[in-house]
């Protein structure tokens, strides 16, 4: 912040900034965010033990020598003294150098060495190729950068030119980009030759011999194996209740080792597979880290036979707030969360900030809902088997049981198209606005079998609506976007509520022939019945298509008052 602060004050020429104050704020400042968070780092170690992760093997890195290069310091010196006199002359048209001058050129001089020393720009270490080796050299120039502009500030040397004073090391940066393109381009062709040197058959010769006499029968009956106790080796070390997890809702002494495959790395793994017979697949990598979790979900699944098993894990946005809130002080945890808040959960939803966010993150730590994940593998053809939080992860067990949805664009967006039963019991599209987590009509029949219905026909405990959405809901501001449908043609004011297929489908088969001949409506006659049963529902849909295809208009406007006055006066609310 120093370094920034002088820097602008050298460019801008302006030294009459008192330095004492200017240095000594930043370093006060760096000082109490020493204090501050020793402090806290202290009592968050205290208040939080470290918990057991996942196993997630970790690549070791192979050792690489931390030599110098003394070919690049030699040429990169030359170039130090090539830039500043071509600055010199690009400002004064000749060589020759100003008196004082010389002290500007072993200030460059200085500083050049430093920064190689700090940033290690010479070290082979530092050199994984021509990019990384550019970053380093790239930081060197910056640090000279502004190190140079808090000299002239702290020393008042402002009788130098700016120019010559910056130019020779944009110069040099630049000089240096291009003798570093030249050199790995060199080194990669002279790396890429076939090994015919001495010193490279004396290598070749230290390769020792493999054992190839295998028992193949023993390889064949560990294959064979069921993968229980393989599976509990890995695991338990790391996290017991993961593999009981997976122990309680699949049998595995009836799945066999090689009908087994894991992987650690999605970005580095080809999950398509004709050649082997897969019934369980374990991923241990989270699922937030996924670009395109739909794709991998389908690649999972086509590399499944039917009815395997997948399991996997993530982080939802439950557990993402448990671990903020685990790190951070209440306090502190809460201007965190809001933030992230914005950043990971709006705007992957919104059309043009979209777009910045995955250009951003590439797709990393993306946080998601507990029904967005859910929604997701119901789309892609699983069935959800158990679901559970283990150690702030959310785990879950799908099989593979059906094919994936055929919809090509799931609704994700603040306004969401749904399919619902129409006229003729034909599938209309419908529009609201969202009051759920993406993908959730996709979990309408698992939501069913595990939650239930509570009195007026809705859903128990439905965890797939979002808190605004509850909100929505009682004032009605979700359903405004269907006054369109109506507008179409496709609902009338007053008719039995437009359902979807999983809901459709638990009516009886008289009245889904009753509902064939009469459109939804906007007001259904719940409001004007109030019934609290499922069955109390169906009846009073029966009744009133009945009175409907006696008198419609009669019908109609009788409803549409009943439910008018049950809703002002009597506080009817959709829950």
């Amino acid at each position: 912040m120093g370094y920034s602060v002088v820097f602008l004050i050298v460019i801008l020429g302006m030294p009459n900034f008192s330095r004492l104050q200017i240095f000594f704020t930043c370093l006060t400042f760096l000082l109490m965010e020493m204090i501050v968070w020793s402090v806290l780092f202290r009592v968050a170690q205290k208040r939080y033990p470290k918990r057991a992760s996942l196993p997630v093997e970790i690549p070791r890195l192979t050792a690489v020598g931390s030599k110098s290069s003394f070919f690049q310091f030699g040429m990169d010196l030359i170039f130090v003294f090539i830039a500043f006199f071509t600055a010199n002359f690009l400002k004064r048209g000749t060589l020759v150098l100003l008196p004082s001058y010389d002290l500007l050129l072993l200030i460059i001089l200085g500083l050049w060495a430093f920064t190689a020393f700090i940033t290690g720009k010479f070290k082979k270490s530092n050199q994984q190729g021509f990019y990384f080796s550019l970053w380093q050299w790239l930081k060197a120039g910056i640090f000279m950068l502004t190190m140079i502009a808090a000299i002239v500030f702290g020393f008042r040397l402002f009788e130098f030119s700016r120019f010559q004073g910056f130019a020779p090391i944009l110069l040099l940066m630049l000089i240096e980009a291009v003798f570093l393109r030249f050199y790995y381009w060199w080194y990669e062709n002279r790396e890429n030759k076939d090994i015919e040197s001495i010193k490279g058959i004396q290598r070749l010769q230290n390769q020792e011999e493999l054992v190839i006499d295998t028992d193949i029968d023993k390889l064949r009956d560990r294959l064979l194996e069921p993968v229980r106790d393989k599976l509990q080796a890995k695991l338990s070390p790391y996290n017991d209740s993961l593999f009981n997890f997976i122990d309680k809702h699949i049998d595995l002494n009836k799945i066999l080792c090689m009908e087994t495959a894991s992987e650690h790395n999605s970005t580095k793994f080809s999950l398509t597979s004709d050649k082997f017979p897969i019934r369980m697949f374990l991923s241990l990598d989270k699922i937030n880290n996924i670009r395109r979790i739909n794709k991998y979900f389908l690649d999972t699944h086509n590399m499944l036979l039917p009815g395997g098993y997948y399991i996997g894990y993530g982080h939802t946005i439950a557990t993402h707030r448990e671990w903020l809130y685990s790190k951070f002080s209440k306090e502190i945890a809460r201007y965190i969360y809001m933030i992230d808040f914005c950043f990971t959960r709006i705007m992957p939803k919104l059309p043009v900030l979209q777009n910045i966010y995955f250009t951003l993150t590439k797709g990393k730590n993306r946080v998601i809902s507990r029904a967005e994940v859910l929604g997701r593998l119901c789309f892609c053809g699983f069935k959800i088997i158990a679901e559970k939080n283990i150690d702030q992860r959310f785990c879950f067990i799908v099989q593979k049981v059906k094919t994936p949805a055929i919809d090509e664009s799931p609704t994700y967006g603040p306004i969401v198209t749904l399919k619902r039963v129409g006229y003729n019991n034909d599938i209309m599209p419908t529009y609201k606005f969202r009051t759920m987590h993406p993908y959730s009509e996709y979990l309408q029949e698992y939501v069913v079998e595990t939650q239930g219905l509570q009195k007026g026909g809705k859903l128990e405990n439905d965890f797939r609506l979002t808190t605004w959405g509850i909100l929505m809901r009682k004032l009605w501001i979700d359903e405004l976007p269907m006054l369109y449908n109506w507008v179409k043609g496709d609902l009338q004011l007053v008719g039995v509520r437009p359902l979807s297929v999983q809901y459709f489908n638990m009516y009886n088969d008289e009245l889904k022939k009753m509902r064939k001949g009469v459109k939804p409506g906007l007001v259904p006659p719940f409001y004007a019945d109030l019934p609290e049963t499922f069955e109390e529902i169906c009846e009073s849909e029966k009744l009133y298509i009945q009175a409907f295809l006696k008198h419609p208009i009669k019908t109609q406007w009788n409803y549409f008052w009943r439910a008018f006055s049950n809703i002002i006066f009597k506080g009817a609310r959709s829950k």
